[in-house]
């Protein structure tokens, strides 16, 4: 007989000087700014204040695991396997859309509330996915006229660091609306590929007086779901970063510029997809369309519909494939991070959140959706494949 899940029994964040959050206390506190949270073990802020320059580089979707077998294959002879890294955890949910807000801001996703790429926004009447600011539909989330930093209301200790703040970034992300709501970047760079970001780099190590730059690349991320983590594709694509980050460093020598390369999350390669919409009565329990992320699924349910609701989550196919755990019991978990919570926390965070089991992800389509393919690396959940990341600190 198939045995329920347990949440007791799933790996945590390491708030406790071992997590991105801690990360981001470091870097603010070691570049004059403010921070609530503790530093990073093994980084401490004095360690940072030395230099003229500091990047912190996020490469999308590199778990640890990922990259420790790249490594034991004989690959990333050129920058990977040459440097020393410590395995750090990210926060939860273990999705891009959480933490690349938290390394932007410095708030954990307690503080900051933005709790996976789908959200739940009751006061818009609607699901959103928040960094590209459309609905469940692709419809734009809201006007132009509205107010979207005065709406999320993100806590900013980033802010807090004096001088030049600078964001590097691909395409039109550096002026999207989300990220025009985080008002704090003194200056917005873009790139199209791995030659502009080094580019970037280089111009801004070479630039005058103190900074801080935040730099993302998205695409190890989007080879790993279309071809899991596992494939070859993103293995080919890991060859192509490990390169550039060698060039960066001679890019970057002599310039008195720390260079810190992390991840926002790993990726599990995924065998059993469940559609929840194909699940009888599933959908009927609910007042929206359930958020998060593919492995971990943010549920509202009808009051009138928890007994069923929760009857449907102990028999196939949930049963054994996932842990349903309830509101309180995240928020009392501390899994979303320390700090005073944002006062949209409780109405975005799901009455019931499904934590899927190793190898299993969620669909959970709007109705008519033409896009029910499955993806073969996912994330969002809490295994060790998704909340293991690498952090590797390159002095100049």
């Amino acid at each position: 007989m198939t045995k329920p899940l347990l949440f007791r029994d799933f790996p945590r964040p390491d708030y406790h000087g071992n997590n991105i959050v801690n990360l981001t206390a470091s870097i603010i506190r070691g570049r004059g700014g403010r921070s609530p949270h503790r530093p990073l073990a093994g980084l401490p802020p004095a360690a940072l204040r030395p230099y003229k320059k500091v990047v912190l580089l996020l490469l999308d979707g590199l778990g640890s695991k990922q990259l420790h077998r790249f490594i034991l294959s004989g690959k990333g002879r050129k920058f990977l396997a040459l440097h020393p890294w410590q395995k750090i955890t990210t926060a939860c949910p273990a999705t891009t859309a959480a933490v690349v807000t938290t390394l932007a801001t410095g708030a954990s996703p307690t503080e900051h509330a933005i709790l996976g790429w789908h959200l739940h926004l009751s006061d818009l009447g609607l699901d959103g996915t928040i960094l590209p600011f459309v609905t469940r539909t692709d419809t734009p989330i809201a006007t132009p006229d509205f107010d979207l930093k005065k709406y999320l209301a993100l806590p900013a200790p980033i802010a807090t660091i004096p001088g030049r703040r600078v964001l590097i970034s691909q395409g039109t992300i550096p002026t999207s609306r989300t990220s025009l709501a985080q008002p704090w970047w003194t200056e917005r760079h873009s790139f199209e590929n791995l030659d502009g970001l080094l580019r970037q780099l280089r111009a801004f190590a070479r630039s005058p007086g103190r900074a801080y730059a935040y730099a993302y690349w998205p695409h190890y991320d989007s080879h790993c779901h279309v071809h899991g983590p596992e494939g070859r594709v993103p293995a080919l694509h890991l060859a192509e970063i490990d390169a550039f980050l060698a060039r960066a460093q001679k890019a970057l020598a002599d310039t008195g510029t720390l260079l810190l390369v992390t991840a926002d999350h790993g990726h599990m390669q995924t065998h059993t997809r469940i559609d929840l919409s194909e699940i009888s009565g599933f959908y009927d329990t609910l007042a929206s369309l359930p958020s998060g992320d593919s492995r971990m699924a943010q549920c509202f349910v009808r009051p009138a519909r928890v007994k069923e609701f929760l009857r449907l989550t102990r028999a196939a196919p949930l049963l054994g494939a996932c842990a349903c755990v309830s509101h309180a019991e995240v928020l009392r978990s501390g899994i979303l991070g320390p700090g005073r919570p944002h006062p949209a926390l409780k109405n975005r965070l799901g009455d019931y959140m499904l934590f899927a089991a190793p190898g299993h992800a969620f669909l959970y389509p709007a109705a008519l959706s033409s896009r029910k393919h499955a993806k073969y690396g996912n994330h969002g959940g809490l295994s060790p494949d998704e909340l293991d990341v690498p952090l590797f600190v390159v002095t100049p």
